[in-house]
């Protein structure tokens, strides 16, 4: 799962998207104005408008209580000399295991290497094979 910085910023993207989609939804629904001094009246719309906004109010209203609940969970700024030799540790020991990793992976890339010219080998006997073997039929 996506750390809380992350969900963070997802919720609050959700939101803009909710605030935005709202506003398009009331522009797109909004009685026109009547101008008398144009040709064109206006025509109404049969859509049902409580029903967006009861819909947006309730998206945004959601979204914004999650965004309280996110921000309420993330760490407090006063941290303690202890939790900063703690964080200095992990994160030592994250670079080690990295360094670990990355080793790892290096050999692993070798032996896939090794592995693919060993099946190429055998995929090429196998294909001198059966090329004897229909030269031999065929005399």
């Amino acid at each position: 799962m996506a750390d809380r910085l992350t969900q963070l910023h997802d919720a609050v993207d959700a939101q803009a998207e909710n605030i935005c989609n709202s506003i398009g939804v009331l522009q797109a629904t909004a009685q026109l104005g009547n101008f008398p001094d144009f040709e064109k009246s206006p025509v109404k719309s049969e859509q049902s408008k409580e029903d967006y906004c009861q819909t947006f109010a309730s998206l945004i209203a959601n979204t914004a209580k999650e965004i309280d609940v996110l921000i309420d969970f993330l760490p407090n700024e006063d941290i303690t000399q202890e939790s900063q030799e703690e964080l200095k540790r992990l994160d030592k020991e994250n670079k080690e295991a990295a360094l670990k990793l990355e080793k790892v992976v290096h050999v692993g890339e070798i032996l896939l290497e090794q592995i693919r010219k060993a099946l190429h080998d055998i995929a090429q006997s196998q294909i001198e094979i059966q090329k004897l073997n229909s030269v031999k039929e065929s005399l």
